[in-house]
This record gives structure tokens, C-alpha cells and sequence, in this order.
């Protein structure tokens, strides 16, 4: 690979790195930041809506010290608790709270039309496609 692609991956990288950015602005949802709606919608979606914090690492592709840092505001406001994993008590298990799957519902219908939105107004059905298969095969690689 030449100096000029090496120089071109690092601008596409940074405008990536900089739409994502800019994602999380404008989808942020009745009082949450972008993260903290994404560990509830994740809660929300998982079995008995608990999860182990090292799985919400893996999810919002952030460190454990990140999702310690998250989930102590959504704790706070009574969205999740925590509480010992039953099969390994060295663990703990993240649950969402009946107030938190509430807020999580809400918010994905208004995160939802917002990202609706966005990419609507960006891309067309084709290319949100072939968006999205570009960043599956990138974030497979990571």
C-alpha cells in the first residue's frame, strides 16, 4: 500500500470517526445521551433484560471503565440495577428496571424516527444498504 492510500484511509477514518460523532448528537433521546439509551434499548432487547456488564462492553464496543461510567447515572435515575451474577458471583449482571423499560420503549420509538430521518435524508434505500453491509464487514475486522 502507497503513502497516498495510507494518507486516504486516514481521512476516511477520521470522517467516519466524525459522522459517528455527529450520530450520537442528533440521536440523543428524552433526556439520555446516545450510550445511555443504547444500554437500555440493549437491556431491553435481552433475555429477562439482563446482561453482564463484560457483554455491554462487547455491544457498545467501549471499555469496562465506559460502561461503569454510564451506568452509574442510569442507576441513579432508577433505569437499571445491578446485582450479583447467580452462576459466577465474582460477575455482575446489569438488569433493567420497570421505569428503565419504559424510558427504553419511548426512546426507541423517538430514536427510531430520528435515525429514520437522518439516513433518509442522506441515503437511499440502496445505498443504506450497502452502507450497512460496509459496516458490518468493517466492524467485524475490529
Amino acid at each position: 500500500m502507497n503513502r497516498s492510500q495510507k494518507a486516504d484511509d486516514l481521512a476516511l477514518a477520521l470522517k467516519l470517526s466524525r459522522a459517528a460523532a455527529g450520530l450520537r448528537r442528533r440521536l440523543d433521546v428524552q433526556g439520555l445521551s446516545f450510550r445511555e439509551f443504547a444500554v437500555l434499548h440493549h437491556l431491553a432487547l435481552a433475555p429477562e433484560r439482563r446482561l453482564r456488564r463484560l457483554d455491554l462492553v462487547e455491544l457498545l464496543g467501549i471499555t469496562p471503565s465506559g460502561v461503569a461510567r454510564l451506568l452509574a447515572p442510569l442507576e441513579k435515575q432508577g433505569y437499571v440495577d445491578r446485582c450479583p451474577d447467580p452462576r459466577d458471583a465474582r460477575r455482575a449482571l446489569v438488569t433493567l428496571t420497570d421505569a428503565g423499560a419504559t424510558q427504553a420503549k419511548e426512546a426507541t420509538a423517538v430514536a427510531t424516527d430520528k435515525a429514520s430521518a437522518l439516513f433518509g435524508r442522506a441515503l437511499g434505500p440502496a445505498d443504506r444498504k450497502a452502507f450497512a453491509t460496509l459496516l458490518h464487514r468493517l466492524t467485524e475486522g475490529l
